[in-house]
């Protein structure tokens, strides 16, 4: 999930109960009804996304079933132009994408897959890029050329060359018993001004560590709804959830807009 200017856009399946899973982008602005931005044209599909202020970097993977195999390519757009092939298809063994990217330029992107960060330049060989000593979940770019990353137990703040400038330790609470999947994790992070926003997977809950390290719950859900996403946008924060049944129906979605003041609506459900 990103935002770019006055928009919001994130990915799933259209239609929702699609049995071919065919990956979409859906774009919200305010006062408006969400809508598809993008539509796959391949089934077994999924998108990851990233941006660079206006630029929206798209990474679209396919499941090729003839040879149980992934592949990926990369697009590249703005809000109002044309989708472009930047990067055409090749094979994928990384599941690049799945715990977060960025792009250093159009030739070159960093990626994070379970437990490292790797650098790969286009139609090249991943590259470890950096590495701090500690298993990494997942990747994201954030404010002043930052980055995030998700550990185990703690979130780190680093520069490009890894070193750390704050960390968030004992994010997990042991104490948890009835994790959806028995996994106890955070799914998704974000920071802006040395605030964290957390997407608690294993708590069912969305959670807010502000400057002076004060935690506080923002929402707490219960059984099916599962936290995925989050995001600041400007003065507020999104908060996406899903609702896992395990019936073999696709997961039924909803995206929470919270403002400043803590009031919240759903914009997507």
């Amino acid at each position: 999930m990103i935002t770019v200017g006055d928009h919001v856009l994130w990915s799933y399946i259209n239609p929702i109960n699609d049995p071919d899973h065919h990956a979409c982008i859906m774009i919200w602005e305010k006062n408006s009804e969400p809508k598809v931005f993008l539509q796959s044209e391949y089934s077994a599909t999924d998108y990851m996304l990233y941006n660079d202020q206006d630029d929206i970097y798209i990474i679209e993977r396919r499941h090729q079933e003839t040879t149980q195999s992934f592949e990926f390519r990369l697009l590249k757009a703005t809000i109002d132009r044309k989708v472009e092939v930047i990067w055409d298809w090749s094979k994928d063994e990384w599941r690049i994408g799945e715990g977060g990217f960025f792009m250093l330029s159009d030739n070159q992107m960093i990626f994070g897959k379970y437990p490292e960060i790797y650098s790969l330049r286009k139609y090249g060989r991943p590259q470890k890029y950096f590495d701090i000593g500690r298993s990494i979940r997942r990747i994201r770019a954030v404010e002043n050329n930052l980055i995030l990353l998700l550990g185990e137990n703690a979130c780190y703040l680093t520069r490009q060359d890894g070193s750390i400038v704050k960390q968030w330790n004992q994010l997990i609470d042991e104490k948890i018993k009835d994790a959806p999947l028995n996994r106890n994790q955070i799914f998704d992070v974000d920071y802006k001004k040395g605030n964290l926003l957390i997407a608690y997977w294993g708590k069912r809950s969305f959670e807010w560590i502000d400057k002076s390290g004060e935690r506080q719950t923002l929402i707490q859900q219960s059984e099916p709804l599962t936290p995925h996403w989050v995001a600041l946008w400007n003065n507020n924060k999104l908060l996406f959830s899903s609702e896992l049944i395990f019936d073999g129906s696709t997961p039924q979605p909803r995206l929470i807009l919270m403002d400043n003041t803590g009031k919240s609506n759903v914009i997507w459900n």
